[in-house]
């Protein structure tokens, strides 16, 4: 497979995860009966809380794509300098988050379509950003280990199951 589809995948991958954390800024956050089942959401706990589960997340998916891609010690160095810029990246993420929980939530529909408009172009450009951090280390790897990177990348966006059309997923029964 070319370089540029495999880069334009990971790009999409990424631009996925982006839209839907832009929707739940722009919406205020996540209410009390998502995934967790009744339990607080991201804007529910304290921004030092949100920003120290974050860290713990990304460091623990860091840990598996390192384990994973078995870099040769000729790779290491440009595997640190993509984790750190991921790191960054999810810092920044964690400080737009804390900002936006602090903010008063939009009013008006209006308000409301100025925030998202806001938040996108906040994630494209961060976006922007990360897929330059990924093409860096991503021309570092073998055939090889460019197929795990995109598997493990593709599961990184995803935080559980998505339901199909017609599922309810795991939100409680309305009643």
């Amino acid at each position: 497979m070319k370089t540029w589809i495999k880069t334009s995948i990971v790009t999409v991958a990424i631009a996925a995860g982006a839209v839907g954390s832009t929707a739940v800024l722009a919406r205020g956050g996540c209410d009390s009966h998502g995934p967790r089942g009744g339990k607080a959401g991201w804007s529910q706990i304290e921004p030092e809380q949100m920003k120290q589960r974050m860290a713990q997340r990304a460091e623990l998916h860091m840990a598996r794509l390192e384990l994973a891609l078995a870099l040769s010690p000729e790779q290491k160095p440009a595997f640190e300098t993509f984790k750190g810029e991921m790191k960054a990246r999810a810092e920044r993420m964690a400080v737009s988050m804390a900002g936006a929980r602090a903010e008063a939530g939009p009013a008006t529909a209006i308000e409301r379509m100025q925030r998202m408009e806001e938040m996108g172009k906040l994630r494209q450009t961060e976006v922007a950003e990360a897929r330059k951090s990924v093409e860096a280390f991503y021309a570092t790897l073998s055939s090889a280990q460019k197929t795990v990177f995109d598997a493990e990348f593709q599961k990184a966006g995803r935080a559980g199951h998505k339901p199909g059309k017609g599922e309810r997923g795991m939100q409680p029964p309305h009643g």
